[in-house]
């Protein structure tokens, strides 16, 4: 072989490696996301309480949500009903209803198909980086 084809095979080999070490550090950012940003010591404000009703109210009965409440805790569930001052949630991993005050709300979102996406995308990416070494 050639001192040319080496440079090029080199070259090559180089540019492979600076693929995969980016991907490998897309993969990690996409996995852990926020989770992997240290916590900024500082209590979740509340949202106001009737930007959470006309939220929940748009979501409407039936919906899949997300919920973050004040104190960190957070809830997955359908909205089995809303009310003046709060709305029931009918959580997911227990099937229990909880009732959660508007007030107490410091995020509420529909979780959508974006995030199992994400995570679809990323562990596409793994396997194809796994299997190139």
């Amino acid at each position: 072989m050639g001192s040319h084809a080496l440079r090029t095979l080199a070259s090559r080999c180089r540019t492979v490696r600076r693929v995969r070490t980016g991907l490998a550090l897309l993969l990690v950012a996409a996995l852990g996301g926020v989770a992997t940003v240290p916590a900024v010591a500082r209590t979740p404000q509340a949202m106001d309480p009737s930007a959470v009703e006309s939220q929940v109210k748009k979501f409407g009965v039936g919906k899949l949500v997300k919920v973050k409440l004040e104190g960190g805790e957070r809830l997955s569930g359908h909205i089995r009903s809303i009310g003046a001052d709060s709305f029931t949630v009918t959580l997911s991993k227990t099937t229990q209803d909880r009732s959660i005050p508007y007030a107490q709300v410091t995020e509420v979102k529909d979780p959508g198909p974006l995030t199992w996406m994400l995570i679809g995308a990323a562990i596409v990416i793994l396997i194809i980086v796994i299997a190139k070494r």
